[in-house]
């Protein structure tokens, strides 16, 4: 027996044994997972008029860690204007949103968006990545679907307000 253990240890087959050992992947750590809503509030309402506005409204999230799981919620209210109408508002854009976490911390992130019509739901999706706080460095995918748009009032009263549902990935490399 001690022979057959001599010739397996032998350094030729050691390195046959390591190249046959499968490397491992690179992949992509999930660190948080939220679902909530993001509303959004136009001043004045969007018409088919290309216009200056005003924009605020809040994201908020209930949210799952295994590797944070003292990260339970978040609110991030947002605020600025815009020059658009209601055919324009999905254009998509960029800037940064600062999340305000459930244990008193914040993170903030800066994003880059983008919209498409799906059977007449309007879904965006904001990429980036977490530039300072909590999770910083980590990469952030939202996913918004926003149904049931009453987009009519474009051209009457105007469109003053929507919400919808959103999802968010944080996830690290």
């Amino acid at each position: 027996m001690r022979k057959i253990l001599a010739v397996l240890c032998t350094p030729a087959l050691a390195g046959a044994v390591v190249a046959a050992t499968p490397t491992a992947a690179s992949a992509t750590l999930t660190l948080v997972n939220c679902a909530g809503t993001t509303t959004v509030e136009f001043s004045p309402a969007l018409t088919d008029t290309t216009q200056t506005v005003a924009v605020s409204g809040a994201d908020e999230g209930g949210c799952v860690s295994l590797t944070h799981p003292g990260l339970n919620a978040f609110t991030a209210p947002f605020s600025g204007t815009a020059t658009q109408s209601c055919t324009s508002f999905f254009a998509g854009g960029s800037g940064t949103e600062t999340l305000y976490w459930n244990d008193s911390t914040t993170s903030a992130w800066n994003y880059t968006n983008s919209f498409s019509n799906v059977n007449g739901t309007k879904v965006g999706t904001s990429t980036g990545t977490i530039a300072s706080g909590t999770l910083a460095g980590a990469d952030v995918t939202q996913t918004i679907t926003f149904v049931n748009l009453n987009l009519t009032a474009c051209s009457t009263t105007g469109l003053s307000d929507i919400s919808g549902t959103s999802a968010w990935t944080f996830s690290d490399l």
